[in-house]
């Protein structure tokens, strides 16, 4: 089974998290930043997993262009969703919901908010400025969540490796990985 990770990053925490992902599963893994090159034909792939980082509430519009122009394949293969935000719960969970359409949303058989990083030294001026007044942050810190990131892989590796897997099967385990199933 062939996987490819496409991913958009800004300061480069949903980076590190696609990066973490690839280490976590097995078989033959790509991963591609869309805001960066030009990604890859799908038709080789089996497995496609889609990853952004959340800015202002939404996720980067060169992930919802690529998205939007890709659907219809999209809809044909195993696909897991994941996003970088540091809002907390139940804010987080409606962003990773509004950051993908519907459809793909429910055929995803894998969802999950991996958690946040803030790297200071990158941010620019004004993003530090934006995140001391509304979020109170004065300094780096890191709440990516390795275990999420590990829970994630271990079910699209369980699904991607069963031709009668159904995504009932998957509500059914979601219990013993973390209940990543909304």
């Amino acid at each position: 089974m062939k996987t490819l990770i496409i991913y958009t990053t800004k300061y480069g925490c949903t980076e590190k998290a696609a990066s973490i992902l690839k280490s976590k599963m097995t078989g033959e893994v790509s991963v591609a930043n869309i805001a960066r090159e030009k990604a890859p034909s799908l038709e080789p792939f089996d497995n496609v997993i889609l990853g952004g980082s959340i800015y202002v509430g939404k996720i980067q519009k060169a992930l919802t262009k690529y998205i939007d122009n890709n659907l219809p394949v999209l809809l044909g293969k195993r696909v897991g969703l994941f996003i970088c935000a540091g809002q907390p719960e139940p804010v987080c969970s409606k962003e990773l919901e509004d950051s993908f359409p519907e459809e793909l949303f429910k055929h995803a058989v894998v969802k999950e908010v991996f958690g946040h990083e803030y790297r200071l030294e990158k941010v620019s001026f004004i993003h530090k400025m934006i995140l001391r007044k509304v979020a109170g942050v004065t300094e780096s810190a890191s709440a990516l969540s390795e275990e999420k990131i590990t829970s994630f892989a271990k079910v699209m590796e369980y699904y991607c490796t069963r031709s009668d897997f159904q995504i009932e099967d998957c509500k059914k385990i979601s219990r013993f990985v973390g209940g990543l199933f909304y």
